[in-house]
């Protein structure tokens, strides 16, 4: 426990959040034991995230909608060797790169969120290679192909399970736009307001779906489905929309007054162009316009039920998927998620779960004071931590002992050019003088 809680402290305090710039900082820390601690020591990830789910779950309790937000996210990286690094798209700068990416699932309602559970994506690449796999320490039953979708499906599948608080699941369109991913949450009986994109096709009237009959002597029985009904794209629906049919909705407070949009909601449905059975479908639509007069159009499908939830909630459904990237934001600028030096599995998970722990607190904190400080930030925070709670202070001799450290580790790293060793002093008046 107390080096996991120097970690933490660590993810607050660091300038960097390595685990060499981390024990720079941290009262009472040391490198080996905290490395141990993360990339050796056999303790359980998944309980961690699990008690992770269960504090954000209890924190948010006294709101009415929660979400589950899922999400990827990816951390650039160098080399060959860091689990599950492969070229593959990097929403971070959206495009293709080395990189290592995660699904993620989040819990938030109003303005508040916090990570829960993630899930490391392997290519192909690697579940190929099963000697490599091994060699990243992945277990033996965690070397398998699985998609983005199937492994949010098992994240949903798993809060469930372990009795996550949540009503409704919302993604963007790499999930909405699944006819797979829309079923599975169907057979698990929860409600979802799915993001889709301007394209997707719905059916204004339930389609007819039969197989055509045989016509002439020659050719081959049909044996595909067929429907004479025509689809069209939601933007095309949006478009031919008077501004009278929407309705006016309060989204939320923010630190610039109300932000407010238009919201319409629509029966259509949906057929994957394959099986025999459509589905029914809300599709919600949020209108933004901006003062300039250019229009902002947001597309959702739902499973709920016609006239069980009103606009105003499924828009505001809707809109809470933005809060899944402000998780990103502050785990990422604030607990340092995509800072870590580390490469493998049982690392990886290791720190991901210390990262969501100290989004947890943050989270505590925000609600904590959500009366004084209604605009307290990640960053304000961070700021209490890293300069009201004590950090390691340094002499002189001590302050250039770890600069010598220093340059003795970087002079081992293999380095095409070698690098000279300088030598430190500090002159009385504070400031460096390198030779």
């Amino acid at each position: 426990m107390a080096t996991a809680y120097q970690y933490l402290k660590g993810l607050f305090q660091g300038r960097k959040r390595n685990i060499e710039r981390m024990t720079e900082r941290v009262v009472d820390s040391e490198y080996h034991r905290i490395q141990h601690f993360i990339s050796e020591s056999p303790w359980d990830a998944r309980i961690g995230f699990d008690r992770v789910a269960q504090n954000v779950s209890k924190i948010l309790e006294g709101y009415s909608s929660v979400g589950l937000l899922i999400d990827e996210s990816s951390c650039l990286k160098k080399g060959s060797e860091s689990v599950g690094v492969s070229r593959q798209y990097a929403g971070t700068i959206g495009k293709v790169d080395n990189c290592q990416v995660a699904v993620y699932g989040a819990l938030s309602a109003g303005k508040h969120y916090g990570l829960i559970d993630t899930a490391l994506h392997l290519p192909k690449t690697w579940t190929e290679d099963k000697k490599r796999c091994l060699a990243a320490g992945i277990p033996k039953a965690k070397i398998v192909s699985k998609t983005k979708l199937e492994q949010a499906i098992e994240i949903v599948q798993h809060q469930k399970n372990i009795g996550t608080r949540f009503h409704f699941v919302a993604a963007d369109a790499l999930y909405g736009n699944s006819y797979w991913f829309q079923d599975q949450l169907d057979h698990l009986n929860q409600l979802f307001v799915l993001d889709v994109h301007c394209d997707q096709h719905v059916y204004t009237q339930p389609p007819q779906i039969n197989i055509p009959e045989k016509t002439g002597s020659r050719g081959r029985t049909p044996s595909l489905y067929k429907t004479e009904n025509v689809a069209k794209e939601v933007q095309q629906l949006a478009s031919n929309l008077p501004l009278a049919r929407y309705e006016k909705i309060r989204l939320r407070e923010t630190g610039k007054g109300d932000l407010n949009c238009l919201g319409y909601v629509k029966q259509v449905y949906i057929w994957d162009g394959s099986s025999s059975q459509y589905a029914g479908r809300l599709l919600v639509i949020r209108l933004t316009i901006s003062k300039d007069g250019k229009r902002e159009y947001k597309y959702a499908l739902s499973n709920a039920m016609s006239g069980l939830y009103t606009t105003t909630e499924l828009v505001r459904m809707l809109s809470q998927r933005y809060f899944v990237e402000r998780c990103f934001q502050d785990a990422k600028q604030e607990v340092g998620m995509s800072e870590y030096q580390v490469r493998g599995w049982l690392a990886w998970h290791h720190h991901m779960v210390l990262v969501m722990m100290a989004l947890s607190y943050i989270l505590s904190e925000k609600v904590l004071y959500k009366v004084e400080y209604p605009l307290l930030s990640a960053y304000d925070i961070r700021e209490v931590m890293l300069n009201l709670y004590s950090a390691k202070g340094f002499t002189e001799e001590e302050l250039l002992q770890q600069i010598r450290k220093r340059h003795k580790q970087r002079m081992i790293m293999p380095k095409k050019t070698p690098l000279k060793l300088v030598k430190v002093e500090i002159k009385t008046t504070g400031l460096l003088k390198i030779n």
